[in-house]
């Protein structure tokens, strides 16, 4: 994972003495095993998985593959802390299994997301029978030389998973799969039996979990403990879990060497699924489930990272849980006055790390300080707010009311050799300039390359306008063409292939591809009160 080291074999086949062909590919040295007692161990080293679940799309690209695209997302995972990917529920581009193996990056490849029983009237279902054969092979074939991969995994939340039919199936797909590479673990990712009503987990769920070598659970952290007392042979992961249980699920990682990783559905917000990870004010605080709220939303929006690579809330408050961080702080948007929050199965609460809420001032404001120190202490302009401790074993929020008044609102953390750390939210003023900024200066002449270019809005002192939406219109001239433009807003606000967009949260993001031709590119933006910038990316 830190010297992801590669190496090139290159086979030639001679006919009669001549070269005839040749092949080169790229591959990797390292060992994995995995045990109850020392779960996943990596070239000798046991590993927690720190996992996202990975839809194929890239954000405003859609589904388009470029390689900068994929090596991009593999980079943001593992910048915020993440060292696994699972492929649901299909297998990825090999780009993106490239990135992964020259990034450091482990893979749960994975083939299905229904057998012969549908999910969709038009799906897989229609086509299992004729092509699950040849599809695997295509999968381990093309796939089986990639070192970041360390399981296959032939299912999630199939219908007929514990069925007679299923497990007849499952057992069919694991010995394909052992012929192809039995080096590999197999899994497959079980969910409770809400589909099928007349089962139940302890009856049903063993002769599935059975079958294959590593026990992938979807959202059943609470059935670790009690099913490894049934089967204390099984080694098991959630293979999909929710941001809001990322503290529990962590804590059975770290306790049990038998639970080897979570897997946060999703790493990523993703299109469709749309409003998955909604969270919505209602009239009542009945809990209740909720549709899919529909138009206009158009991302799923359960993701730690939001569409344009930035992180959310629920990113920061793993980043405590992970150990990554020692503190952050999170403020909850004022509620409108007669309502409640109803919050997804997957989303999060509507709190943000900000503290500019104009128009709010004297109004309680919720502050949720999240710390992995014994005490935090929160101050406002100068004045202590309150003090509070936190039980580590129990959680790792501290929750202030605050009545709002714009300035510097600060966290201290005090460990308990009384060292401390702080971090500071401080209220932005009005937007100043328009800032640009590039993740590369220099692209190839090339129609497959890409380059990616932030756009934000700071006031006069450089800090970010968290609150502004500002309108954009962005003009590229030169040896480039803009493919894509917009934010992270999981409301659609128009087309996100044209050069209008918003800023949201202050942010928002441009896409350009070159046009194969050596020179410059150059982008403008633009919005109202005269706010403007430009840059320019080579293409050579």
């Amino acid at each position: 994972l830190e010297s992801p080291n590669l190496y090139t074999a290159k086979v030639m086949v001679y006919h009669n003495k001549q070269q005839v062909d040749e092949y080169v590919i790229n591959f990797g040295i390292r060992s994995i095993s995995y045990s109850v007692e020392k779960g996943f161990v990596l070239n000798g080293k046991e590993v927690l998985l720190k996992g996202a679940c990975i839809h194929h799309d890239n954000g405003l690209l859609g589904a388009a593959a470029f390689k900068r695209a994929e090596y991009r997302k593999v980079e943001i995972m593992k910048k915020n802390g993440y060292n696994a990917i699972r492929t649901s529920h299909n297998p990825p581009s090999k780009l993106f299994l490239d990135a992964c193996d020259e990034l450091g990056m482990l893979v749960i490849d994975e083939a299905f997301d229904m057998w012969e029983q549908k999910k969709r009237k038009n799906d897989y279902h229609l086509y299992f029978n004729d092509y699950w054969e040849k599809d695997i092979e295509s999968m381990m074939l093309r796939d089986r030389n990639h070192p970041s991969i360390i399981m296959w995994s032939y299912g999630n939340e199939i219908s007929e998973r514990a069925k007679s039919r299923g497990i007849e199936i499952a057992k069919m797909l694991v010995n394909k799969i052992k012929k192809l590479d039995d080096s590999r673990p197999t899994t497959q990712a079980i969910c409770h039996f809400w589909d099928n009503p007349d089962q139940n987990w302890e009856e049903h769920s063993p002769a599935a979990f059975e079958v294959m070598d590593i026990a992938g659970y979807n959202y059943k952290y609470e059935k670790y403990e009690s099913d490894h007392k049934l089967y204390p042979n099984r080694i098991m992961y959630g293979s999909e879990s929710i941001a809001k249980d990322a503290f529990e699920n962590w804590k059975m990682v770290e306790k049990h060497p038998y639970v080897i990783g979570d897997f946060v559905w999703t790493g990523m917000d993703y299109l469709g699924e749309s409003g998955i990870g909604y969270s919505e004010y209602q009239k009542d605080d009945k809990e209740e489930w909720m549709s899919l709220p529909g138009w206009p939303w158009f991302n799923a929006w359960c993701g730690d990272i939001d569409l344009i690579g930035n992180k959310k809330p629920q990113s920061l408050y793993r980043d405590v849980v992970w150990h990554n961080s020692e503190l952050e702080i999170l403020v909850h948007e004022p509620i409108p006055v007669k309502k409640f929050e109803h919050i997804s199965y997957w989303g999060w609460p509507k709190e943000l790390n900000h503290w500019n809420w104009t128009g709010k001032e004297g109004d309680t404001l919720s502050v949720n300080v999240y710390s992995s120190c014994s005490k935090v202490k929160l101050e406002l302009n100068g004045k202590i707010i309150g003090e509070k401790k936190i039980d580590q074993e129990t959680g790792i929020t501290a929750t202030f009311k605050v009545p709002y008044q714009k300035g510097e609102l600060k966290a201290t953390g005090i460990k308990t050799d009384n060292t401390t750390v702080s971090k500071i939210l401080k209220t932005a003023g009005k937007p100043a300039k328009l800032i640009l900024k590039t993740e590369r200066h220099t692209l190839k002449a090339d129609r497959n390359e890409i380059v990616y270019i932030h756009v934000s809005v700071v006031d006069s002192n450089n800090n970010i306008v968290p609150i502004s939406t500002l309108a954009i219109e962005a003009e590229v001239t030169g040896e480039g063409e803009l493919i894509a433009a917009g934010n992270s807003n999981p409301h659609i606000e128009g087309s996100i292939q044209d050069h209008l967009f918003n800023l949201y949260n202050g942010r928002g993001l441009v896409i350009i591809r070159s046009n194969g031709k050596t020179g410059m590119i150059n982008l403008s933006v633009k919005a109202e009160n005269n706010l403007n910038s430009q840059i320019q990316i080579v293409v050579d």
